[in-house]
């Protein structure tokens, strides 16, 4: 049932990231890079084995979009595609090695006929050779399945070498966890410095086309958003009880100031009916509530059709004592409609990843005289 759930996920990812459409010029090059990081060990239960340094190597299929129907997605010039790789943890007993499959989309910031700067930022699926057990492997805390979905950040500096060739230079932040529907799920995070080469087919010659965005700041620029979010999380089996499949449901309802075409600020409120929470309650007798309140603040990136948002919350209803008092939430959503929009989440408290699902949202705007 949950990779159903998270199976959604990825096809949505596909969508945004890997478009294989006809474009103004078509693109395609292939790329591949190699990668050296370290473990941060970001809590206690994981810190003795956090002491490596992952290496690894991944290879992609890539299509740079230069149309101006493609252009509005980012309101830049931006690449997709999907990347193969492998890492190797350097502690074959307890954390193994993984091998990923993922998706991404890749904004270009700043092109030059030399070099180019870009940001990618991906998801996907991962398989590890070891994972943990209580009785096996109780050392990895990190992730406790096989199956995992990986995140990553990627910051991007290309030399163009030759018509064809770029000379990848990459700082990467990643993430690997399994969203938090089962237990102990501390995740990984690893940054990694990546050197790399990137083979066009025929030259990028093309960016040149003066788009401009059709983006304006209303007045008074006031949003508001009416989201309902969802995800699947598994409780663990016990002596006396089996595993078990719960639903988290939510309702989430903010007002959005848009600051700039490309930045608002939001403040919100959010009621979550967490299943997991039911299940543990039930299980443990204690007749307490399983519903949360919070009140969130945070932030919006507006990025023409793709919407990046983060925020922080602070519950002010939590019968059921939470692992901390204030989370973060990030969000990826992607405009469909004029005001229907839908994608993904991700809740964490500090570092540890509480819970992944997909959310849609339907937002109203105050109509007015625009700058």
């Amino acid at each position: 049932m949950w990779i159903n759930h998270r199976l959604l996920i990825f096809i949505y990812l596909c969508h945004l990231g890997f478009t294989v459409r006809a474009d103004t010029i078509p693109y395609v090059y292939t790329g591949i890079r190699a990668h050296y990081g370290f473990i941060i060990p970001h809590s206690v239960a994981i810190e003795p084995v956090s002491h490596t340094n992952p290496f690894g190597f991944d290879i992609s299929i890539n299509k740079l979009h230069t149309s101006y129907k493609r252009w509005k997605v980012f309101n830049a010039y931006w690449i997709s595609g999907i990347q193969a790789g492998y890492f190797n943890f350097q502690n074959p007993g307890v954390l193994g090695s993984a091998f990923d499959i993922t998706v991404f989309a890749e904004p270009v910031l700043i092109h030059r006929n030399k070099y180019f700067f870009t940001i990618r930022g991906g998801m996907g699926i991962s398989y590890h050779t070891r994972f943990y057990d209580k009785v096996d492997n109780p050392l990895n805390q990190f992730f406790c399945t096989s199956i995992n979905f990986p995140l990553f950040v990627d910051v991007r500096f290309k030399y163009n070498t030759g018509k064809q060739t770029y000379l990848t230079v990459s700082g990467c932040y990643n993430h690997i966890s399994n969203g938090g529907f089962k237990q102990p799920n501390k995740g990984m995070n690893f940054p990694t410095l990546a050197l790399g080469l990137e083979r066009y087919y025929e030259p990028p010659d093309g960016l040149d086309h003066n788009y401009i965005s059709s983006l304006e700041v209303p007045k008074p620029g006031i949003s508001v958003v009416a989201q309902l979010l969802t995800a699947i999380k598994i409780l663990e089996e016990t002596v006396e009880f089996p595993e078990k499949a719960v639903f988290v449901y939510g309702l989430h309802t903010r007002a959005a100031k848009q600051i700039r075409t490309w930045y608002a600020l939001n403040v919100g409120a959010e009621m979550i009916f967490d299943g997991y929470i039911r299940e543990i309650i039930r299980r443990e007798q204690s007749g307490l509530d399983y519903k949360r309140f919070a009140l969130t603040a945070g932030q919006d990136f507006l990025l023409g059709k793709v919407v990046f948002t983060q925020y922080f919350g602070i519950y002010l209803y939590a019968p059921y004592k939470a692992r901390n008092s204030i989370y973060q939430k990030y969000e990826l959503a992607y405009k469909f409609l004029p005001n229907i929009m839908a994608g993904v989440y991700l809740k964490s408290h500090l570092q540890v990843a509480e819970m992944m699902g997909i959310h849609i949202n339907y937002q109203l705007l105050w109509k007015g005289q625009t700058d």
